[in-house]
């Protein structure tokens, strides 16, 4: 406090000299405008200066309040969670279904196309010594769009499953998305309810890797937070599923 008042008589006696200098150096029409001008600079600094003190004083008057929770025990022992996760793991194994079974409808229908061909050409070398040349260039006419159709099959199979494959990856990403934010949002009222009950100021989250290569483990408070929020979560789970 010292030093800023010092600062500011510095700042009070550099404005004064700014003022007699232009007092006696500009044209006396432009006095009255300049002085003012300089005068509500001056007022507006030194409040701003006075403001600041005060709310710094405020601050450094009271300690601030801060405790972490270990995002491994988070991951390990957070049934809202594991809910997130089966639901992402549910809806993956899901959209693995739907693809493996368009797969297999296009391995039956390709299947099929290759017989049928087969079947034609095995009965087409059997006939072939009693067709004329006519008949003979209809059945393999034949053979050659038969040819044509699965060659066509395999491209459209391959674009099909393609495109579906990556729609589900999208639907998929999204839900993850979804899920995710919906939990750190879940996550972050608990422990904002958590902090506010115990007078905390801040609840970090601890990762190996993070940005914290420290922490004191007296101010872990991953147990007391896990437990709450195991403890609401499941009682507005039961709410929720419970008949109405």
């Amino acid at each position: 406090m010292k030093n800023f008042s010092s600062i500011l008589n510095v700042i009070l006696l550099l404005a004064v000299a700014i003022l007699f200098y232009l007092h006696f150096s500009t044209p006396k029409t432009t006095d009255a405008t300049l002085s003012e001008t300089v005068v509500k600079e001056l007022n507006t600094m030194e409040d701003s200066l006075t403001q600041f003190m005060n709310l710094d004083s405020n601050i450094m008057a009271r300690p601030i309040k801060i405790a972490y929770v270990n995002n491994d025990s988070l991951t390990i022992n957070l049934d809202m969670l594991r809910d997130v996760e089966n639901r992402i793991a549910a809806k993956s194994k899901l959209l693995q279904a739907k693809i493996q079974g368009k797969q297999k409808s296009y391995e039956r229908r390709y299947k099929k196309m290759i017989d049928d061909y087969k079947s034609a050409e095995t009965k087409l070398m059997i006939s072939l010594p009693k067709l004329t040349d006519n008949e003979a260039d209809q059945e393999k006419a034949k053979l050659m769009k038969m040819q044509e159709g699965i060659m066509a099959l395999e491209q459209t199979a391959q674009q099909d499953l393609l495109k579906i494959d990556e729609k589900q990856n999208r639907d998929l990403m999204l839900l993850q998305q979804e899920e995710m934010s919906n939990y750190y949002s879940k996550l972050q009222g608990f422990c904002q309810s958590f902090a506010k009950s115990l007078g905390f100021d801040y609840i970090m989250v601890y990762q190996n890797g993070g940005a914290f290569l420290y922490s004191n483990p007296d101010y872990d408070v991953s147990n007391y937070v896990i437990d709450a929020i195991n403890k609401e979560y499941s009682q507005n789970k039961t709410l929720t599923n419970s008949p109405k």
